[in-house]
């Protein structure tokens, strides 16, 4: 078991930073309108201070120093800062990808850190409404591969703490890495954890071939090499993903969502120990969120009539359904449910069961190609049936 930095204190760093802005509503914009447009980048690194210095006062605190060549088992390295950006595109310079991990007292790496180094910005969007994001992606970054081994004084004894442990030290060996993965998200930005929404359609390729994966921890992940020149080394990234439609399920205080982008360049010491302390450049250019489909609204029931063995479910029509989804269960958390289907704001359901209550809902859909695009669900009602 490798055991790099095994005596780095243990602070765990897998904080997001929360980016917001406050406006009015704004109207809905047209299919195919990049809502990204003229929003700034931001960008982020322990020791650049972009949070007042809060995690570096920390590393501070805990003996640890930016960089320190003595004891490099305590140094850490996030340093990275945009320096040309325009709302498209950015070019972030990077000192040092970094080392501040939690590590576990046998050494090995018990957390990582891709926050340390961070680009991101913040859109206005509409609830209920598919985006899709994309850009394109270029790394120079690279380092030399280490290893971890005893320090040792000139007499080649075996340096101890005060403890009595002995202390560790990282050496080179020779040979260079030249891949780093990164990871992105969409994020609610209001949310003090930065709660990510779900990407689908992910797409990275380079040269006709996909560089995308992920782990336990982390979806998706982006390989950049900085020694592949396919695509003028670029590589293309999609990915699509779906606002939630109520505001009581997305930022419930604000007449205005938004939607936060993030870039992680951190080390990611857990899953790649060979990326720590990689430097050079990171290229963005040609980023873009396109406003998609608008989901249908939601459904309102305004009335559920017992009859013999039977109920009918009268609701209002939702603006962009064309057809709708009435389930029904004996349960209320709608296991083993069924579904009727119908283009009409009114439905009869037969063949209940007499005595027993019905919990019923209700959303809209329409298809987009072969894929059903459905609205949020109805509050559902509960009827007990004659």
């Amino acid at each position: 078991m490798r055991k790099l930095f095994k005596n780095l204190t243990a602070i765990g760093l897998s904080v997001t930073m929360v980016v917001g802005t406050a406006s009015m509503a704004s109207a809905a914009v047209a299919k195919g309108t990049d809502v990204s447009n003229g929003k700034a980048w931001t960008s982020y690194s322990i020791h650049t201070r972009e949070d007042n210095g809060v995690w570096e006062d920390k590393l501070i605190g805990a003996g640890q120093k930016y960089q320190n060549k003595e004891n490099t088992y305590k140094s850490y390295g996030e340093d990275a800062k945009i320096t040309t950006q325009t709302s498209s595109s950015f070019t972030m310079n990077v000192v040092s990808t970094g080392w501040s991990a939690k590590w576990t007292p046998k050494g090995d790496v018990g957390q990582s850190n891709p926050w340390g180094v961070t680009a991101d910005k913040v859109v206005n969007v509409e609830r209920g409404r598919y985006y899709t994001i994309s850009f394109k992606i270029k790394s120079t970054l690279k380092n030399e591969i280490m290893k971890s081994q005893d320090k040792k004084d000139a007499k080649g004894n075996v340096i101890k703490d005060s403890e009595g442990k002995a202390m560790g030290e990282n050496v080179g060996t020779g040979k260079y890495n030249y891949v780093k993965h990164i990871h992105f998200k969409a994020f609610d930005n209001t949310d003090k954890d930065g709660a990510a929404l779900n990407l689908s359609n992910v797409k990275a390729t380079i040269g006709g071939k996909s560089v995308l994966s992920s782990t336990k921890d982390f979806s998706p992940f982006v390989a950049l090499d900085s020694q592949n020149t396919a695509d003028d080394g670029y590589v293309t990234v999609s990915a699509d993903v779906k606002i939630p439609s109520l505001r009581s399920e997305y930022q419930k205080k604000k007449a205005q969502p938004t939607l936060g982008i993030k870039f992680a360049f951190g080390a990611f010491l857990k899953e790649y120990i060979d990326e720590s302390d990689m430097s050079g450049t990171i290229d963005v250019k040609d980023f873009k969120i396109t406003a998609g489909i608008q989901s249908p609204s939601q459904v309102k029931i305004s009335k559920v009539k017992a009859k013999k063995k039977a109920m009918v479910v009268k609701y209002k029509k939702a603006s962009k359904a064309k057809k709708y989804e009435v389930q029904y269960s004996l349960k209320k958390n709608f296991k083993k449910s069924k579904v009727k289907t119908t283009k009409k704001a009114k439905i009869t359901i037969k063949k209940l069961k007499s005595g027993k209550k019905y919990y019923v809902r209700v959303r809209g859909f329409f298809m987009n190609g072969k894929t059903k695009v459905y609205g949020p669900y109805s509050a559902k009602k509960v009827v007990k049936i004659k």
